[in-house]
């Protein structure tokens, strides 16, 4: 049989990628992940607890199963829900291969974040090329706003036809350099699997964290207090406060779980929990019992900072939010004398239920995409000249026919495309 290409999920919409790719005696499928929208762009608003999720699952019934009617593989390109979500399915005799940094945060946050859903996941670090009958298999480190994310180059071996899968994408993080390597080693593939998130959106020069860095920078320089509400899987993110903070003369209070997710990245380059300009509030919340159910993770109190001391000089500090520490410091001091820093996507200030949404005319919106801009994706096509560039993640198909014309191969899971 010839390799068929198809994608399963993730055409005409953000989110919950599923790519098979299958040959007569393997079977690839690139991440398992949770819909952020569906096909009319409306949210999926879903929890990965949620049994609704089941809705999602591919009709490949085996992949259920103790035993696989073939060979089968499970390529993780990064630790974001949309693209891992529904792993907690499948079968696990069957390994996923990822980077190292994404197999540690999967196991290190799965306790913590997700009540234990993944902790049974067949991960396996992904360091050299894996070969299968059909397919080899090879991943590399790209830029994104989460650390360990990667993009797939596949070969066919039947024809030697390739196929790129970018995963999400950028090339404005701290790590362009990795997608700009990836490009450099890639050159005109048969096909490219490209996300195209930010199409979507109206066009501006996004910014780079060097960019975050000095608006943060700013902020801190002020006489007050600041709160920053990010995420620690988004280590550039966590980089470019902790060096405004430095450069502010502010120490950098974070929470054991923030603790935690640097020691995992730890590298010479990067803070730690014992770094000059941080402090750990040790609060008693869901997130940090479970940090410190591992003995091991007692020593992140040796850097710690009680609430009395913050307040005592509460503009000497820059506050990574939660909900404990923030509550607390919402019933102790008037709001209107602190910087509220918001460094996510705006999309979630929409729920009105969330935290932060009650603050929306005190926000100072420091924030940049995890994802591709729409100048540089055309750069990074040029770049590869492909074949053929099949869409995912994203609401513009009809942006990639303006940009892309007959190179573009629209897929869905009613629709592949034969490899011969």
């Amino acid at each position: 049989m010839n390799t068929k290409l198809q994608i399963i999920q993730g055409a005409g919409q953000i989110g919950g990628n599923i790519i098979l790719i299958e040959g007569e005696e393997s079977r690839l499928l690139f991440d398992f992940g949770i819909p952020l929208t569906e096909l009319d762009g409306n949210p999926t608003d879903l929890k990965l607890n949620d049994e609704k999720v089941e809705k999602y699952l591919p009709d490949i019934s085996d992949l259920y199963k103790s035993k696989q009617e073939k060979q089968t593989l499970i390529f993780l390109s990064h630790a974001h829900p949309d693209h891992f979500g529904l792993l907690r399915y499948v079968d696990k005799s069957i390994p996923v291969y990822t980077m190292k940094i994404t197999k540690d945060l999967m196991e290190k946050c799965s306790k913590i974040l997700y009540d234990n859903l993944f902790n049974e996941l067949n991960l396996v670090e992904l360091d050299e090329t894996v070969e299968t009958p059909d397919f080899s298999v090879k991943g590399f480190c790209v830029d994104h706003s989460v650390a360990g994310a990667c993009a797939f180059r596949i070969t066919d071996k039947k024809t030697g036809k390739v196929i790129l899968y970018s995963g999400d994408i950028r090339v404005h993080g701290r790590n362009s350099d990795k997608t700009e390597l990836f490009v450099k080693e890639n050159h005109k593939p048969d096909y490219l699997i490209l996300e195209g998130t930010t199409l979507s959106r109206e066009e501006t020069k996004l910014k780079t964290e060097q960019d975050i860095e000095d608006e943060m920078t700013e902020i801190f320089s002020e006489d007050k207090m600041s709160i920053v509400c990010c995420s620690p899987l988004n280590i550039d993110r966590i980089v470019s406060v902790y060096n405004a903070c430095k450069r502010a003369d502010k120490t950098f209070v974070i929470d054991p779980y923030t603790a935690l997710m640097l020691e995992t990245f730890r590298g010479s380059d990067l803070p730690y929990y014992r770094s000059e300009n941080i402090k750990v509030y040790c609060a008693r919340n869901t997130h940090s019992n479970r940090v410190f159910e591992n003995p091991k993770n007692k020593k992140f109190g040796l850097n710690k900072i009680a609430f009395k001391d913050i307040m005592e000089t509460p503009e000497q500090y820059v506050i990574k939010d939660n909900f404990r520490v923030s509550s607390l410091i919402g019933k102790s001091m008037n709001i209107e004398d602190i910087n509220l820093v918001y460094s996510y996507w705006e999309g979630y200030l929409e729920d009105e239920k969330y935290h932060w949404h009650k603050y929306l005319n005190q926000l100072k919106k420091v924030h940049t995409s995890g994802h591709i801009a729409k100048s540089d994706l055309i750069k990074l096509v040029n770049g590869l000249n492909p074949e053929k560039v099949i869409p995912i993640h994203t609401l513009a198909n009809n942006k990639f026919k303006e940009f892309f014309g007959e190179k573009v191969l629209e897929l869905n899971k009613d629709k592949f495309v034969e490899i011969s």
